[in-house]
């Protein structure tokens, strides 16, 4: 009897010990107890030694627990916190992502019978677009620079003057079936190119597009219709605007080769007799500065590439425009490039390296369209360009973008050239 109470004493001990969790003292104590049950005949020295021994096992069993219990207690506690915290996000928040960039520019311009320019320029942009139901969404966008749409750069000048902030974009977007999509307002140019004869990268068109996709394993066609206002209100004119009709195909073809290629026909009404607030003044015009051409033109455009499985060239590729307007002589514009390295500039040391010739007569594209870097935007050029671009980080890159012997193709400035040179520092997220 006197047996079974020390045994029951004992494990009540260690058990009011463990709890308290006091390990140096909980060993200490379980050592007298036992040795006093094996003074008193109640357990013999070799049957001391093993309940210490077994007893003393039990003890780092019970620590290991409560600790892992408290583990779990405390990540039970983080993720309830953390979702609590996704929980208490309002929804139209969760809705909305935001996109933007950030570039840096050095620019060298050297112009014949002219003054050289350096200049350090900036563009930044900052977008968002906000899922209102699973087909309808919404997006805007802000940039830097005034009012001109062939470009975002905003020149550091004048004194530490303040830039202004314009919209860039803003539109709303129904995609009622997975195999067509609708946009309206103004927003990023939707008709592909492989490059910017006919259209300046920064332009952001207004009016209504819708494309319509089908995609099989490896190919994807596309047909294109868009409808571009150009003047809402001119007392003495009708109001000009354009459509477009583009169809084309993507295929990734065996061996790592692909294809790109489009046919579009562009129409404009209203365009003879009216004169336009971001001309250029290149293409012809009446005594009034009116245009006297008709614009309406067929435009080619493709790219053929291979994807290599060499590390140091990951990609080669030929690229090639053409357009042809109704206009009474000078046009027709062609451009043809070639590109390799990386498909995308996207991480450290990806890199790529692009080279184009031009040509685009007068009258080939209204003259408020074009690549602005080139000649000023103008028609009536031909030239040069070189593009490199190496990664500097994710998100991250450098960039050079010369042209040279870019000049007009006829008139009395022929021999009056444009040399330009671009080193960016380009970011985005």
């Amino acid at each position: 009897m006197h047996k079974i109470v020390w045994l029951v004493l004992l494990i009540t001990a260690i058990f009011l010990l463990s709890l308290a969790g006091a390990a140096q003292a909980q060993a200490g104590e379980v050592n007298i107890l036992i040795n006093k049950l094996v003074e008193k005949g109640i357990l013999t020295e070799a049957e001391g030694r093993a309940l210490l021994k077994e007893m003393q096992s039990e003890a780092v069993k019970l620590k290991s627990n409560l600790e892992q219990t408290e583990s779990d207690t405390t990540k039970k506690k983080d993720q309830k916190e953390a979702k609590t915290a996704s929980v208490d996000m309002p929804k139209w928040v969760r809705k909305i992502k935001l996109k933007g960039d950030f570039r840096l520019r050095y620019e060298t311009l050297e112009l014949d019978d002219t003054a050289d320019r350096d200049r350090l320029r900036i563009r930044w942009r900052l977008g968002a677009t906000a899922k209102v139901t699973e087909r309808w969404r919404v997006g805007f966008g802000l940039a830097s620079d005034g009012e001109n749409p062939r470009s975002t750069n905003q020149t550091l000048h004048d004194s530490f003057d303040t830039p202004d902030v314009r919209l860039d974009y803003a539109y709303v977007q129904y995609d009622p079936w997975k195999f067509l999509s609708t946009v309206g307002g103004k927003f990023k140019n939707p008709i592909w190119g492989s490059k910017d004869l006919i259209w300046d990268s920064d332009i952001r068109p207004e009016g209504i597009t819708a494309t319509f996709t089908r995609k099989t394993d490896s190919t994807t066609f596309f047909v294109l219709p868009a409808w571009f206002t150009l003047a809402e209100f001119k007392a003495d004119e009708s109001d000009p605007y354009m459509w477009v009709l583009q169809g084309g195909v993507k295929a990734d073809l065996s061996s790592g080769m692909y294809a790109k290629g489009a046919v579009a026909y562009y129409g404009y009404q209203n365009m003879t007799g009216n004169s336009f607030k971001w001309s250029s003044k290149s293409n012809s015009t009446d005594a009034d500065g009116n245009l006297t051409q008709d614009y309406d033109a067929w435009n080619l455009d493709g790219e053929f590439g291979i994807n290599l499985n060499n590390s140091y060239v990951p990609m080669v590729a030929v690229f090639g425009q053409y357009i042809d307007s109704e206009a009474n002589g000078d046009n027709v514009g062609y451009l043809a490039g070639f590109k390799f390295g990386h498909s995308k500039v996207r991480k450290f040391a990806q890199w790529q390296i692009k080279y184009n010739y031009r040509r685009l007569e007068r009258d080939a594209v209204p003259d408020f369209l074009p690549d602005a870097d080139f000649y000023f935007g103008q028609t009536n050029t031909k030239g040069h360009e070189a593009e490199f671009k190496f990664g500097l980080a994710k998100n991250v890159d450098l960039g050079l973008d010369y042209y040279w012997d870019v000049r007009p193709i006829k008139g009395p400035n022929t021999d009056k050239k444009e040399t330009l040179l671009q080193v960016d520092l380009g970011m985005k997220w």
